[in-house]
C-alpha cells in the first residue's frame, strides 16, 4: 500500500473489469460492475457515509432517456441458498443487509437481462449520482452454454464482522466476481468465489491456471480503505469432476491511526483494514503547521504491533503482520510576543512550549522607569513569573523621568533635542522668542529655533459671509485648541470652537462663523 500525499482526496472511483481497478482512496465515493453476465450483473455502491436513499437507474440509451423497463432490479440482494428455517434465513438476511448498509455499501442485483445488450446506467444517492456526467455502459455477455462445472476458492479473511464485501479479478475477465462474508454460512469471515463463473468478453469460460494472479478487493466500513491483495493461484490438489475447492487464508489486519491533526498524514486517521504482508509507507506531509499563534510540531511516532515502538522522524515504512497501532506524536508550542519600547527583557519572542514556565527581567532605558506589566505578566516587580497556556504578549510598560518644574516635561525629550547642563533649566528662553523651553514641550516646537514657535499668523475675515478665517503654526505632538471670545476682554469667558488633536500638521487653520458679533477675539492654546 502505497500511502503518498497524491492519493489521499480520490473522491469517483470505477471498477468495470479486471484491469480497471481503482486505487485506495479516504474518501470513497465509488462503484463496482461485478458478476457480469448473459441475463443479470450486480452493481456496488460504495459512500463515505451510508446513504439515506439510494437507487439504481438502468437505460436502454446513452442518454438516459429510455427506462429498461424490464429488467428487475433488488436492493442489496442475499445470494446463495435460500433452504432451511425460513425464520432463521430471513433473521440472517436482515442482520446481513443492515450490516451492508451501516457499513456504507449498497448492493444491487438486476435480473431479466438480455443477453448481448448494452445497458446504461447510473447511481443516485442522497442529492449525488455517480458518474457526474456520462451513464456507464454495462454490455451483457453473449448466451453460452450451461456450466455444469465448479471449482470454489474459499478465502478466509479471517477477521469476523458483518458486512464485508469482496471482489475477485483476473486478466482479461469482462468483470469481477463479488462475494459477501456470511452469505449463506455459519461464518462471518469467509468469502466464496466460483471459478468457474469467470467469463471473457466473448462469454466463454476463463479458467486460472496455476500462478495467475488473482486481484483480491474488500470493501469493509465507510470511510476506511479499500483494502487490496495479489493471490497466486493454486489449483487444489485434487480435482473432481463437478466441483474442486481450494482454500485460501487471506488474514485482514487491523492498522488504527492516531494524530491530533487530520488530513495531512498517511495513512490517514482512524481505523483502516489492510490485508496481512502490506509494505506501508507512512508520512505526516507537513511536520509544522501554524494558525493564529499555534504551532504544531511533530515530533516522531510511538507504535504497537508491527509498527516500531517509536521513532523520532515524520516518515517511514514497516510490513504488517498484525493488529497494529500508529500514534503520530505533536507538541504544541504558543507564540510568545515580548514587548518593551523603552527597556529591555531578557526573554524574547517567540514559540514556547504550552504549559511552559517562564520569566522574565526587566530593564528600563535611561531616563524611563519601570511602571508594571501587562498581558501574561502582571505586577510592578522588575521580575515576572508566568504559565504559557495560550497565545499572549507579555508586555512592559514604562513611566519616563520627569525633569523637576518642568509641567510634565520628560527628560527624554531635553536630551532628543541636544540640549545638556544648564540649557535642560524648563524655565529658559534659549531662543528668545518669549516662549520658555518647558511652554515649548507643551505646544511641541523647538526651543533652540526662533521660527519654531506657537502662534497665529493670519485673521482673514469675510464679512460678506459672516466668516473668520484663521492660520497658525505650531507642533505635531500636541493637541491644538482655538478658542474665541465676544465682547470685552475683561471678561474670562473663552470658549473653545475647534480642536486639532495630534499628529497635528505643523500649519493648521480653520473657518469659523461669526455672525451678528461686534468684536471677536481669538486664541489658540496647546496641551500634552
Amino acid at each position: 500500500m502505497n500511502c503518498k500525499k497524491n492519493k489521499i482526496r480520490q473522491i469517483t472511483l470505477l471498477l468495470l473489469g479486471a484491469m480497471s481497478l481503482p486505487i485506495l482512496s479516504t474518501y470513497a465515493a465509488e462503484y463496482v460492475v461485478a458478476n457480469l453476465g448473459s441475463r443479470s450483473f450486480d452493481v456496488l455502491l460504495r459512500t463515505a457515509e451510508p446513504p439515506a436513499t439510494a437507487e439504481l437507474q438502468i437505460f436502454l440509451d446513452e442518454d438516459g432517456t429510455l427506462p429498461a423497463t424490464s429488467l428487475r432490479i433488488d436492493k442489496q440482494p442475499i445470494l446463495g441458498s435460500t433452504e432451511g428455517d425460513a425464520y432463521a434465513r430471513r433473521s440472517a438476511d436482515r442482520q446481513l443487509r443492515s450490516a451492508i448498509t451501516a457499513a456504507g455499501n449498497s448492493l444491487f442485483r438486476v435480473e431479466n437481462a438480455s443477453a448481448d445488450t448494452a445497458y446504461h446506467v447510473r447511481l443516485v444517492f442522497d442529492e449525488n449520482q455517480l458518474p457526474e456526467g456520462e451513464l456507464v455502459r454495462v454490455q451483457t455477455l453473449p448466451a453460452g452454454e450451461w456450466r455444469n462445472t465448479a471449482q470454489q476458492m474459499i478465502t478466509d479473511i479471517d477477521r469476523a464482522g458483518a458486512g464485508w464485501i469482496g471482489t475477485l479479478s483476473i486478466s482479461n475477465a469482462a468483470a469481477p466476481l463479488l462475494s459477501i462474508c456470511g452469505d449463506s454460512v455459519p461464518t462471518e469471515k469467509e468469502l466464496y468465489f466460483n471459478l468457474a463463473n469467470f467469463q471473457a468478453l466473448d462469454g466463454s469460460m476463463l479458467e486460472p491456471e496455476s500462478g495467475t494472479p488473482l486481484i483480491l478487493r474488500l470493501y469493509g466500513k465507510a470511510g476506511t480503505p479499500v483494502a487490496e491483495k495479489t493471490i497466486l493461484f493454486s489449483p487444489p490438489a485434487v480435482r473432481a469432476d463437478v466441483a474442486a475447492l481450494s482454500n485460501e487464508l487471506t488474514p485482514l489486519l487491523q492498522l488504527l491511526v492516531a494524530s491530533a491533526l487530520d488530513g495531512i498524514s498517511f495513512p490517514p486517521s482512524g481505523e483502516t483494514f489492510l490485508f496481512a504482508g502490506n509494505r506501508i509507507e507512512c508520512q505526516v506531509a507537513e511536520s509544522t503547521v501554524t494558525s493564529n499563534g499555534i504551532q504544531r510540531l511533530c515530533y516522531g511516532w510511538s507504535g504497537s504491533g508491527s509498527v516500531p515502538l517509536n521513532g523520532r522522524s515524520t516518515e517511514f515504512a514497516f510490513t504488517l503482520n498484525t493488529d497494529s497501532t500508529l500514534n503520530w506524536n505533536w507538541r504544541t508550542n504558543l507564540w510568545l510576543e515580548v514587548v518593551a519600547d523603552h527597556g529591555n527583557v531578557d526573554l524574547s519572542s517567540g514559540w514556547y512550549k504550552a504549559g511552559s514556565q517562564l520569566s522574565g527581567t526587566v530593564t528600563p532605558d535611561e531616563e524611563w522607569t519601570f511602571a508594571g506589566w501587562s498581558g501574561s505578566g502582571s505586577g510592578s516587580n522588575q521580575l515576572t513569573t508566568f504559565s504559557l497556556t495560550t497565545p499572549s504578549t507579555l508586555q512592559a510598560l514604562f513611566d519616563p523621568v520627569l525633569v523637576p518644574g518642568g509641567g510634565g516635561m520628560p527628560e527624554w525629550w531635553l536630551t532628543e533635542i541636544g540640549l545638556s547642563g544648564t540649557d535642560r533649566n524648563p524655565n529658559a528662553d534659549l531662543d528668545r522668542d518669549g516662549f520658555s523651553t518647558k511652554q515649548e514641550w507643551i505646544a511641541d516646537t523647538h526651543p533652540t529655533d526662533p521660527d519654531s514657535k506657537f502662534e497665529i499668523t493670519a485673521i482673514e475675515p469675510n464679512a460678506d459671509i459672516g466668516q473668520v478665517r484663521l492660520v497658525w503654526q505650531g507642533g505635531r505632538e500636541a493637541s491644538q485648541i482655538v478658542e474665541a471670545l465676544s465682547g470685552n476682554l475683561s471678561t474670562t469667558n473663552w470658549v473653545a470652537v475647534h480642536t486639532n488633536l495630534p499628529p497635528t500638521e505643523t500649519v493648521g487653520e480653520c473657518t469659523l462663523q461669526v455672525n451678528g458679533q461686534k468684536a471677536m477675539f481669538f486664541r489658540i492654546r496647546a496641551k500634552r
